[in-house]
């Protein structure tokens, strides 16, 4: 064993899953935020690869997903509530950090870089923030219908992805790269959200002159308008981020996929070398 894998439990319940290297290198820490429905288990194969080769992974679970507690109150949260828990993660790990945001957690992680010193900010198929929602996101009738369709909404106030097999397939792994394991694991971990999250986290707003960080943004190509046809391409130019990789290969949790360290590889270099 070259890392030792610990959880540490923060004020309020929050649980975080940290990978330290025993011979750790004299780099920032990597932070990694999830999305909707999602806990830290989407990062055990990066927070692996990163931890073996020296780097000490943190994983966050927000309040009320996976492993934190408030999971009787999720359907009460809000992004701000999610925002909050990063910085409380980020003040008890008390080190230089690179913050990684998935989806959801990409708006988050957005949110928190606008007040928070961070190393790097790395989005990973991240939610758009208000101003691109608003007038770039565009998605054929058949997906936007597909995509209401796949989430049940709860009298708690969470929601839940419909467990149909196939439409959990075609929604997280487009392009269908996934391990039987993997997605098996996958389905069996998918949590509730807070629906009120659910439904407003892509109309946050976020101010780039506040971002201070150097910024990458990993995407899928299409999503946007006949003007900009590249969501998370018009996402990388709004934030300023020189550093982008725009794929037509990859689908929404390709961190689960069969090719998972291609991707961790660009991570690593633009982070580390």
């Amino acid at each position: 064993m070259i890392y030792t894998r610990s959880l540490l439990t923060l004020d309020g319940g929050l649980c975080v899953e940290q990978f330290e290297p025993l011979r750790p290198k004299n780099f920032p820490v990597l932070v990694f935020a999830h999305g909707n429905f999602h806990g830290s288990w989407l990062w055990w194969n990066f927070m692996d690869f990163f931890a073996s080769r020296g780097i000490a992974c943190y994983g966050l679970n927000y309040r009320g997903h996976f492993l934190s507690s408030g999971h009787d109150r999720l359907g009460l949260a809000v992004v701000e509530d999610y925002v909050a828990d990063v910085k409380t993660a980020l003040s008890a790990i008390g080190r230089d950090v690179i913050l990684v945001g998935h989806s959801m957690g990409g708006i988050v992680s957005q949110k928190v870089a606008e007040s928070s010193c961070l190393q790097k900010l790395i989005l990973l198929d991240s939610a758009p923030c208000k101003k691109l929602t608003e007038t770039i996101l565009e998605v054929s009738p058949e997906r936007l219908e597909r995509t209401r369709s796949g989430f049940l909404h709860l009298p708690d106030g969470t929601s839940i992805m419909d467990r149909n097999t196939e439409a959990v397939r075609e929604m997280l792994f487009e392009h269908n790269k996934v391990s039987d394991e993997a997605f098996w694991q996958t389905f069996a971990f998918l949590g509730r959200e807070s629906t009120q999250v659910l439904q407003k986290h892509a109309f946050m707003p976020v101010s780039p002159e506040k971002i201070s960080c150097p910024v990458y943004v990993l995407g899928r190509t299409g999503f946007g308008n006949s003007s900009n046809p590249d969501l998370w391409d018009a996402l990388a130019d709004y934030l300023g981020a020189a550093d982008r990789s725009i794929r037509s290969d990859i689908s929404h949790n390709m961190m689960c996929e069969q090719d998972w360290q291609e991707h961790a590889r660009l991570i690593q270099r633009w982070c580390f070398s």
